[in-house]
């Protein structure tokens, strides 16, 4: 995806929300979404991962009545016949804090409806670290919560929400500091790592994504069979900087 506009200094957000508009290095951030920024925020494409029975197509994530729609669906063109989508922040953003989105995810068997950090090597950053929400569709009564250190999967652990988070939007939020993650739904605190764990030390980038399973993952997300489209909706998203640890990368690592 290339720019359509170029904010070339920090985090860059554009978001119109009751006549307010954030502009480049806004920190804390918080963004709606009538439209995308695209010095802010790319859309993969072209492209999947071994585990995946679809591609990633930019056109399959949409900003419009101030939500981002993630969608799954059939597509003409490319090398499978599923399409999927993937919303990333184009920078590594600051690191230690707060992170927050309200959103709604989509049910199926085989699904994922994903709201994480990632980085490593790709990035130019030698240890792959990610902090995780993961709602798998066969089963929207519960949320995986995870984190990877130094490539490490330290998870996934399993939290009942008591309700169908398909169906709603709810908040879901972690608080990463450098000895501990905590992670939130609806503002209730519903899992942290034990004192001593060694948590995820490097800025990554944010994401948002839909996409569906091949066989090799079926013990873990259940079978993927193409039913037809279907849709998991981000209303927003929010970074608040922790005060205690502004001496890490802030606001940007400065990597794309």
């Amino acid at each position: 995806m290339r720019f359509l506009r170029q904010f070339l200094l920090c985090l860059v957000v554009v978001f119109s929300f009751a006549g307010f508009e954030a502009k480049a290095g806004d920190i804390p951030f918080f963004a709606q979404y009538p439209h995308f920024d695209l010095g802010m925020w790319a859309m993969s494409h072209g492209g999947e991962l071994d585990k995946q029975s679809c591609e990633w197509r930019r056109e399959n994530v949409e900003a419009k009545d101030g939500h981002v729609y993630l969608h799954l669906r059939e597509k003409p063109r490319g090398k499978k016949p599923v399409g999927c989508a993937e919303l990333k922040s184009r920078r590594l953003i600051a690191d230690y804090g707060f992170y927050e989105a309200r959103m709604r995810t989509a049910s199926g068997s085989g699904l994922n409806t994903a709201f994480f950090t990632y980085t490593g090597p790709p990035f130019g950053v030698p240890d792959h670290d990610e902090i995780d929400f993961e709602f798998l569709g066969k089963d929207p009564m519960q949320v995986e919560v995870n984190y990877h250190r130094k490539g490490r999967n330290m998870g996934p652990w399993k939290i009942d929400l008591g309700f169908d988070a398909s169906e709603a939007f709810h908040d879901y939020a972690f608080e990463w500091s450098p000895d501990k993650i905590k992670w939130f739904v609806d503002g209730k605190l519903v899992f942290e790592t034990p004192d001593g764990a060694d948590v995820p030390k490097h800025a990554g980038k944010l994401y948002f994504s839909l996409w569906a399973n091949t066989r090799r993952l079926d013990a873990w997300m259940g079978p993927f069979q193409y039913q037809g489209p279907v849709t998991a909706e981000v209303e927003w998203v929010r970074y608040t900087p922790s005060e205690k640890y502004k001496a890490v990368r802030y606001p940007f690592s400065g990597q794309r």
